[in-house]
C-alpha cells in the first residue's frame, strides 16, 4: 500500500507539472500573438486600409499606456499583485482586454467608426494586458533557464501560428480571435499560477508608514535599474522604431503577410535550434549574436526592394524580441534567486523598457508625419544608420560591463578559513544564499562573467547581485570586499 500511495503521489507531482507548463507555454504564446496582432497587423486596424495613418497613432497611444501601466504598478505593486493574480482580477482583465478590438469589429460588420472613438477602448485595452504580461513572469520564475529557452521557442511559434490565422481568415473571425487571445492567456495564467510555487503577498492595509515603505522600496528599484537602463533604453527605442516603420511599410504595399511568414520561419527556426539539435545556447552568447544580427538587417534596408525591406525589418524586430524574452529570464531570476514579490520588481524593470517602446514609436510616427509618405523610406534609411550605432555601441558597453571584476584568483582552491571567514562575513550583513554564493567568488577574484558560467546565471542577474551585496556591506568595489575579508582573517 505504501509503494502504491507513493507512486500516486509521484504521478501527481509530473502531473501538475505537466499542467503548469502547457498552461503557461499557452498564456505565453497567447499574448505574444495577442502583441504580433496588435502591433504588427491591421486586423484589428478600425478605420480600414484609409487609415493606415490614424492606426498607427493608436498604436503610439497603445505603447503609451502600457508604460503607464507599469509605472501605475510599480508605485503599488503589493495590492496590484494581491488583486490581478487572483482569481477576480484575472476575470477583470479577460473582460478588459478584448475591448481594443471592439472598434474594428464595428468597422468590418459595416459600422464607421472614429478616432475619438477608439481612444478609450484602445488605452484600456492596453494597459490591463499589461497586467497580463507581468502575470506570464510567473512561469518564467517558476521554470529554470535550462528548459525556458526551449518553451520560449514554443511560444513564439504558436504565437506566429495565432498571428498568421487571425491574417487568412475571414476579417470578423479573424477581429474576434484576436479579441480571445488575451482571455486565454488569463485563462492560463489562472490555472498555471494555481500549481506554481510562488505565495500570494500579503494585502497591505496603508498607513504612513506602509506608504514609506512603498517609496522606499521603489527607490531602491529604480538605483537597482541604473545599470542597465541606459542600454535596455537603447534597445527599445530602436526597437520601437523599427516596429512602427516595418507596420507602415507593409500596410502601405498591402504586405501584411509577408511580416506573418518572416515571423514564423523564424520561429520554426528557433525551435528547430532547441528541439531537433538540442541547442543549449547561453543567455549571454544569444545576446550577443541577436545584436549584430538586427544590425546586418538593418543596413542594406535602402537599397531593397519594398518585400524585402519588410522581410529584413521583421527579423529584426523577431531579434528584439527574443533579446526581450532574454531580459525577462534575468529579471526573473532576481526574484527566484532573491525571494522578490513578481509585480514589485518587475514592474520597475518593465517602466523603463515600455517607454523605451512608447518613444521608438512616438518617433517613427513623427518620422512619418515630417517627411510624409514619399520620403518615408529614405528617411528611416538615415535612421537606421544611426540604429546600427547605438545598437553596435550597446553591444561594446555590455561587453564593458562583463569584464568589471578582478581576474581569476591565482590558487584554485580556498584554504579552509578563508572560507570560514566569508562565510562569517556573509551571513554576519545577512546576505541571501545566492548572494552568498557571489560573495565568495568575487572574495576569490573571479570576475562577472566567471560567476555567470559557474552559477549559470546571465552577466547582468550577476551585476544586480553585487549591487545587492556592495549596498549590504557599504562597499563599492570588489577590492574593498576582498580586504574586509582579510581583515576578518
Amino acid at each position: 500500500m505504501a509503494v502504491v500511495a507513493s507512486d500516486d503521489q509521484q504521478q501527481m507531482l509530473l502531473s501538475r507539472s505537466g499542467v503548469t507548463l502547457i498552461a503557461g507555454v499557452l498564456s505565453l504564446a497567447a499574448y505574444w500573438g495577442w502583441i504580433f496582432s496588435t502591433y504588427s497587423s491591421t486586423v484589428i486596424n478600425p478605420f480600414g486600409s484609409a487609415g493606415i495613418t490614424e492606426y498607427l497613432a493608436l498604436c503610439v497611444i497603445a505603447a503609451g499606456s502600457s508604460a503607464l501601466c507599469m509605472l501605475v504598478t510599480a508605485l503599488a505593486p503589493d495590492r496590484m499583485e494581491a488583486f490581478f493574480r487572483g482569481t477576480g482580477g484575472t476575470i477583470l482583465l479577460a473582460a478588459l482586454s478584448p475591448i481594443g478590438c471592439l472598434p474594428a469589429f464595428l468597422n468590418r460588420i459595416g459600422m464607421d467608426v472614429s478616432f475619438v472613438q477608439t481612444l478609450l477602448p484602445w488605452a484600456v485595452s492596453t494597459f490591463v494586458s499589461s497586467l497580463i504580461f507581468l502575470k506570464t513572469g510567473a512561469f518564467f520564475v517558476w521554470l529554470k533557464r535550462a528548459k525556458l529557452s526551449r518553451c520560449i521557442a514554443l511560444s513564439f511559434l504558436l504565437a506566429a501560428m495565432f498571428y498568421v490565422f487571425s491574417l487568412l481568415l475571414a476579417p470578423v473571425v479573424g477581429v474576434l480571435m484576436v479579441m480571445a487571445l488575451p482571455v486565454v492567456s488569463c485563462i492560463c495564467t489562472l490555472v498555471a499560477d494555481r500549481y506554481m510555487a510562488s505565495a500570494k503577498p500579503p494585502i497591505d492595509k496603508g498607513g504612513h508608514a506602509a506608504v514609506d515603505r512603498r517609496k522606499e522600496s521603489l527607490g531602491s528599484r529604480i538605483a537597482e535599474l541604473k545599470h542597465f537602463a541606459p542600454l535596455t533604453l537603447i534597445y527599445t527605442i530602436s526597437f520601437g522604431i523599427v516596429s512602427h516603420v516595418v507596420l507602415y511599410l507593409a500596410s502601405a504595399h498591402d504586405l501584411i503577410i509577408v511580416i506573418a511568414v518572416s515571423i514564423l520561419v523564424s520561429s520554426v527556426v528557433a525551435v528547430i535550434g532547441s528541439f531537433v539539435f538540442r541547442a543549449n545556447f547561453e543567455a549571454e552568447r544569444i545576446r550577443r549574436l541577436l545584436l549584430p544580427l538586427i544590425a546586418v538587417a538593418l543596413l542594406p534596408f535602402p537599397y531593397l526592394s519594398p518585400v524585402m525591406q519588410i522581410v529584413f525589418l521583421s527579423v529584426a524586430v523577431f531579434g528584439f524580441t527574443c533579446f526581450d524574452a532574454i531580459g525577462w529570464g534575468d529579471l526573473a531570476d532576481e526574484v527566484r534567486d532573491r525571494g522578490l514579490k513578481l509585480f514589485g520588481y518587475l514592474s520597475a524593470a518593465s517602466a523603463v523598457n515600455f517607454t523605451g517602446i512608447f518613444v521608438g514609436w512616438g518617433i517613427g510616427y513623427l518620422l512619418f508625419a515630417f517627411l510624409g509618405e514619399g520620403e518615408y523610406a529614405t528617411g528611416f534609411g538615415i535612421v537606421s544608420i544611426v540604429l546600427v550605432i547605438l545598437l553596435i555601441l550597446n553591444l561594446v558597453m555590455d561587453g564593458m560591463g562583463e569584464s568589471e571584476g578582478g581576474g581569476v584568483a591565482n590558487t584554485t582552491e580556498f584554504r579552509d578559513t578563508w572560507k570560514e571567514r566569508c562565510l562569517s562575513v556573509a551571513q554576519s550583513y545577512k546576505l541571501t544564499k545566492q548572494e552568498e554564493r557571489i560573495f565568495i567568488m568575487l572574495a576569490r577574484g573571479r570576475n562577472y562573467k566567471h560567476i555567470s558560467d559557474e552559477l549559470y546565471i546571465s552577466v547582468h542577474t550577476v551585476k544586480t547581485h553585487v549591487y545587492h551585496i556592495y549596498k549590504k556591506l557599504d562597499i563599492h568595489s570588489q577590492q574593498e570586499l576582498i580586504n574586509m575579508v582579510e581583515a576578518e582573517l
